[in-house]
């Protein structure tokens, strides 16, 4: 039978593993996160004013998201409305 070989790191006094980092989830540092997990397998192709376009980035910027992920979440926010 195989003797499986144990292999730990030997950890430093400044190694952030040993740290406290409770000093990194402050209240004020936050943000709400919205996860996709369903699989986006459908393409469209959607034609738009340049400057709306823009407009919909900067929106996206703000938020730190992607363009194309605050377009989605608009148009599911828009249809929950509607329902």
């Amino acid at each position: 039978m195989k003797k499986l070989k144990k292999s730990f790191r030997k950890r430093e006094e400044n190694d952030p593993l040993e740290r406290d980092l409770s000093s990194l989830i402050e209240k004020g540092n936050w943000s709400q996160v919205k996860f996709e997990l369903r699989p986006k397998n459908k393409l469209i192709t959607l034609r738009m004013n340049e400057d709306l376009l823009e407009a919909i980035k900067v929106k996206a910027g703000a938020q730190g998201i992607d363009y194309q992920k605050y377009i989605r979440l608009v148009l599911e926010d828009s249809l929950k409305k509607v329902s």
